[in-house]
């Protein structure tokens, strides 16, 4: 008695690594919606599947009928029932073949966990099961040795495990099973391909397969470690195919456009729980349905505007700041010249129409200005990776979204405004079933994140860019940013409320470009849909988005963002900073009995191009506009003619000036000073002199 006692705690105390590692193997996972809808069992290697079912979770009456079916005397042994290994040594010499078996429910588990190397039985095997069955029952209870055995007893035709069984050979869970269902499911494991037959009622599960893509990326994000046997999900099943099937019904009416794809993600902002996660019109659509578009990256176009004028207001900038919409070449090595969306240039523009409205012109000089470099590196910050790896290659045209970004990354950094300046990890569970830690990024002050908000749900202020567009009209707070990518291949919405952010995205994933659609009303209209039904069960009566604790809106010039005067022609409010005193607006004067407006001299090359009441005021430095000291230009040889720069030079208090180039005049201009000349490689000494002896120089390469 002693040593047998020695020898169970020996057992029981010696690491016996092949269990720890059957204990913690995988299961086939069951994916739940936030509603708590199967969406999809988890298949596992080679389609097997295997079901975990906790043994307080599977019906007595089950786990009765198995037990009286291989192992009767289950709660009487340690592993190994001597009577019946004697009886099945008896019968087996006596009819020289195995015709009994002796293997307890210990046994055939040990089997599970350590398998034969060969369909052939010998002693040696079955000492060796049987020794292992031994070490099995010395670290584990009897229930928990029949709830390993009842989860991974193989019944071929890939399943293993009990719960599987029932779903496979009778569609039904573990509850629904009849008895005699319950008799039938114990004899198979002994020989399927012959009690399969006894089963003639069975009908193949049909798993589910919603939100696909969804839960194809959460399995991602559990890289190494075990996917527990339940996972409930915050995506809403029904929800995301209602969204599908909207994105579809769109696609199929711009067909002959060339939009054939659509992807949307949408996440609660407080939680972080994704609700919809819809990766494409048609998971089963051949070559092109399984490609995950909240995944793919793709050009997001003026989308990502916000970004950089928020960066702006934490740099310099304000919200009465004066942009020029004026047609300008940037550049030293590389000269990028943008367009806009409706190819006109609108002189000088407030910051918030500037935004609103989209004008290229105006973001691309903000970028000109803050730096290609410290703007990628706050897109970083604001958990833009995607664009860090191509920080290499990017310029002045990641200002209108040339940079290639994943939807998911665009949507959550969007959050960035109705979240009051902080980014947040997403949750792909729901808030009580696995603790996910909460990662929050502040990336602007809450006051920029309010202005920001403040100016894209303006519909006065985007009029000049989009007009009177319905969609954006919403009967709640709301803000809205489109996108169109270069050529249209890529056409983006992103819309937030103070409680939840959308972005969808259209076009196709094999990057044919859209034919005659700018596109950004299409996702948006998908993006309202969303927005509307969310916000339709939304009882939470704080709808509002902050307002900026340190500045209050006042009076301005519209046309000069300064305070106005009695000549003002046109007044609108804006924020300004409490304490902060604006100058009098100086393009409104008073001459010669009538009021007249004075541009200043950048607006010189916008303003020579068109017939309007004003002038150009000719004060300040006498400089050179463009180009600027140092360009370098590349000289064409494919083309034929000759080829010509532009040459601007503003500022100064003289009527004419005369142009030199390498000590050669090039001519004599009246205001607004400009000449054409022609392009010859080379080093360049360009030299300007006014009437009034003023003179301004740059040197220029053309390679």
């Amino acid at each position: 008695m002693a040593a047998k006692l020695i020898m169970l705690i020996c057992f029981k105390y010696l690491p016996f690594r092949a269990l720890y590692a059957f204990q913690n193997h995988q299961y086939s996972t069951r994916f739940y919606d936030r509603n708590n809808n199967l969406v999809e069992i988890m298949a596992l290697d080679d389609g097997l599947r295997r079901e975990w079912t906790p043994i307080d979770k599977i019906p007595l009456e089950v786990q009765k009928v198995f037990i009286e079916a291989e192992d009767s005397e289950f709660y009487k042994h340690r592993g190994v029932h001597l009577p019946s290994v004697l009886r099945a040594a008896f019968q087996n010499i006596k009819n020289a073949r195995t015709v009994s078996g002796a293997s307890t429910i210990t046994m055939q588990l040990a089997r599970m966990i350590v398998p034969r190397s060969s369909d052939r039985v010998s002693f040696g095997k079955k000492l060796q099961e049987a020794f292992n069955a031994v070490r099995i029952e010395s670290k584990l209870s009897k229930q928990q040795i029949l709830e390993l055995y009842l989860n991974n007893l193989p019944f071929g035709f890939r399943t293993e495990g009990i719960t599987s069984a029932a779903r496979n050979f009778y569609s039904a869970n573990l509850y629904e099973l009849t008895e005699e269902q319950i008799k039938t499911l114990s004899l198979i494991p002994r020989r399927p391909s012959l009690y399969i037959k006894q089963v003639p009622s069975a009908t193949s599960f049909d798993y589910p397969k919603e939100v696909p893509h969804f839960v194809t990326w959460v399995k991602n994000q559990y890289k190494n470690r075990i996917i527990p046997p339940d996972v409930y999900l915050s995506v809403d099943a029904s929800f995301s195919e209602s969204v599908r099937c909207r994105i579809e019904q769109i696609a199929n009416m711009y067909s002959d456009a060339r939009v054939a794809d659509g992807a949307a993600l949408v996440f609660d902002n407080e939680t972080g729980e994704i609700i919809v996660w819809c990766g494409s019109i048609n998971f089963y659509k051949k070559d092109t349905g399984q490609i995950d578009g909240v995944l793919v990256k793709n050009q997001t176009g003026s989308s990502m505007k916000p970004f950089l004028y928020a960066m702006a207001l934490e740099n310099g900038f304000s919200p009465t700041s004066v942009l020029a919409d004026v047609p300008t070449d940037y550049g030293t090595t590389e000269v990028y010249v943008p367009q806009n969306f409706n190819n006109r240039f609108n002189g000088p523009q407030l910051f918030r129409i500037s935004l609103a409205s989209s004008l290229n012109f105006p973001a691309v000089t903000l970028l000109y200005r803050l730096g290609v470099d410290r703007y990628i590196e706050l897109l970083n910050h604001a958990g833009f990776e995607s664009l860090y790896t191509q920080r290499k290659k990017l310029g002045l045209s990641l200002a209108l979204g040339a940079g290639e970004v994943p939807l998911y990354e665009l949507v959550r950094g969007f959050s960035v405004f109705a979240r009051g300046g902080t980014v947040r990890n997403l949750r792909f569970t729901t808030v009580n079933s696995e603790i996910i830690e909460k990662i929050e990024t502040e990336v602007f002050s809450k006051d920029t994140a309010a202005i920001i908000c403040d100016m894209l749900s303006d519909k006065d202020a985007r009029y000049l860019g989009f007009g009177p567009a319905k969609v954006f009209d919403t009967p709640y707070p709301a803000i809205f940013k489109t996108g169109t990518s270069n050529q249209f291949q890529n056409i983006v919405a992103l819309g937030s409320t103070k409680r939840y952010t959308a972005g969808v995205w259209m076009g196709n994933v094999t990057g044919e470009t859209v034919i005659g659609e700018t596109g950004s009303s299409i996702p948006a209209g998908v993006v309202r849909y969303i927005l509307d039904n969310l916000e339709s069960s939304n009882v939470s009566k704080d709808i509002y988005f902050e307002k900026p604790e340190r500045y209050k809106k006042q009076k301005i010039c519209a046309l000069s963002g300064m305070l106005p005067t009695k000549y003002c022609t046109a007044i609108a409010e804006e924020y300004v900073m409490i304490g902060e005193n604006l100058e009098p607006c100086n393009y409104h004067v008073f001459n010669n009995g009538k009021i007249e407006v004075h541009y200043p001299n950048e607006y010189q090359c916008w303003f020579g191009g068109k017939n309007m009441n004003g002038s150009l005021k000719y004060s300040g430095d006498f400089e050179f506009y463009y180009p600027k000291d140092n360009f370098v230009f590349i000289y064409d040889e494919t083309l034929k003619k000759m080829q010509q720069l532009k040459v601007d030079v503003a500022g100064g208090n003289g009527h004419h000036a005369e142009l030199f180039i390498n000590g050669n005049s090039c001519g004599i201009s009246e205001r607004p000073f400009r000449w054409f000349i022609p392009i010859i490689q080379g080093n360049h000494f360009l030299e300007a002199v006014s009437e009034t002896g003023e003179t301004c120089s740059i040197n220029i390469l053309v390679k």
